[in-house]
């Protein structure tokens, strides 16, 4: 692998579910680069083959972290070892329902229009999707996977992925939180906000001003969808997903538009 050279990666972790895809939609338009989630075990679903569609009309460049692998029969954990030499490790039985459950797959997407390969097969990433089978649960194939989304950002992104100062940031959600009344959940990609800042939302009744009253992220390893305590900063710098509390208005900031 080259060296990094990269400044480091920001990962927007959208639901799944399908009575998400609003919440989709703008993570996909905010992305530089994708890592679309299949699970081996149910292949393609409604709210997945939505997320492609979502990918191929952006023309966002990604890759397919195929999931769940530690659900195959009599699956081994091999988390410290590179994902190619685990599968090679396991049964034959394990490796017969593998082969089977991803060619299953990869068919599925060919029949959404993209050849698809496995990342260690791979001759070409750019004809080719490249796919990672990984397990969220015993770890085996994410050190394959950053690794590989790393290395394609950084060869494919280079001139993109370079801190500019001039604001840039998106509006993710709007809700109401006890103790700190209507918030702006906001993913800041380029530039920074501060307390005290005037920032201009698109609203229900048109554009408005107001002043950022704080500014808010979740403890390290937390979810900023989910309620926890928040640390106050007074200034944030991109790329970074924040909350902010601002005194007018909030509650008819449109989610999905820009800052």
């Amino acid at each position: 692998m080259p060296e990094l050279k990269i400044p480091g990666m920001l990962i927007i972790d959208t639901p799944g579910h399908e009575s998400f895809s609003n919440l989709r939609s703008r993570g996909s338009s905010l992305c530089d680069m994708a890592i679309l989630v299949v699970d081996i075990m149910h292949g393609l679903e409604q709210q997945t083959i939505e997320s492609l569609n979502l990918l191929k009309k952006r023309r966002t460049p990604f890759i397919i972290a195929l999931n769940k692998i530690d659900r195959l029969y009599e699956w081994k954990i091999m988390n410290k070892v590179p994902v190619e030499t685990a599968i090679k490790k396991q049964k034959q039985i394990t490796r017969d329902e593998f082969k089977d459950r991803t060619d299953q797959a990869l068919l599925q997407i060919a029949e959404n229009g993209l050849n698809a390969k496995l990342f260690y097969e791979n001759p070409d990433f750019k004809s080719y999707i490249s796919v990672v089978p990984v397990s969220g649960i015993s770890g085996d194939g994410m050190a394959d996977l950053l690794s590989l989304a790393c290395e394609l950002s950084q060869k494919m992104l280079g001139p993109q992925l370079v801190y500019k100062n001039v604001l840039e940031a998106m509006v993710m959600e709007v809700k109401a939180i006890h103790g700190l009344g209507t918030t702006v959940d906001i993913i800041l990609r380029n530039g920074q906000i501060k307390e005290g800042d005037q920032v201009v939302l698109s609203g229900i009744e048109g554009a408005f001003a107001t002043t950022v009253r704080a500014v808010l992220t979740p403890h390290p390893m937390k979810e900023m969808r989910v309620k926890n305590n928040y640390i106050q900063h007074k200034v944030v710098k991109a790329a970074q997903g924040i909350k902010i509390c601002a005194r007018d208005n909030m509650d008819k900031t449109l989610a999905g538009m820009p800052v």
